[in-house]
């Protein structure tokens, strides 16, 4: 059983999609490539423009979690440490049985950690913010999830091997662009329980 969007779990992404040229100048400025905070103050607007797309699916054992740990059992929370932001190629429809991308395990996914200071919880809003720089995720982005997971994250393409004891919260699949070798996008998601 999953809940699929309705007045108790909304998603809202947005991709900022940074060119290689922002990113070059703002690699040779900084020193080092930035992250999304970074890229947002140097830059008003990002050149390749602005993704957006409403809504997700609430997987069964993300549900499974949050129930657990409303009741005080076992599990992971959705914690910087823990945070694990992905995305992947597939356009397979996301059903409440996924425990990873469709395109999960193959060249065309990637999970990493959220940036630094994400998730953050405000008025029942949680928001997520992960930096896919230049040489990560470079293929049509055409799903995205949130999951959790302890030990410590280790970016990669499967899931299971990113971190100990990995949760997929949720999944979403809506075509958000191509992403190329050079170019870094920032992914953030903003998801209000009610």
């Amino acid at each position: 059983m999953g809940w699929i969007e309705n007045d108790n779990w909304n998603a809202y992404a947005v991709v900022r999609k940074y060119s290689p040229d922002q990113v070059r100048w703002a690699t040779q400025k900084m020193g080092y490539e930035p992250d999304g905070s970074r890229l947002s103050l140097l830059f008003r607007d990002p050149e390749d423009g602005v993704a957006e797309e409403a809504g997700n699916l609430m997987v069964t054992a993300g549900l499974n979690l949050l129930t657990s740990l409303l009741e005080g059992g076992a599990g992971t929370p959705f914690a910087h440490a823990d945070a694990i932001v992905g995305t992947g190629n597939s356009s397979t429809a996301a059903t409440v049985a996924d425990t990873a991308l469709g395109a999960d395990n193959t060249a065309n996914a990637y999970y990493q950690q959220a940036d630094a200071s994400y998730p953050q919880q405000s008025g029942g809003v949680i928001t997520c913010q992960a930096t896919f720089a230049s040489g990560n995720g470079n293929y049509t982005w055409n799903e995205w999830c949130l999951a959790t997971g302890s030990g410590g994250i280790t970016p990669g393409t499967h899931l299971s091997a990113v971190a100990t004891g990995v949760v997929m919260l949720n999944h979403k699949v809506a075509s958000l662009g191509t992403k190329s070798s050079g170019a870094s996008w920032v992914f953030s998601a903003a998801i209000t329980e009610s």
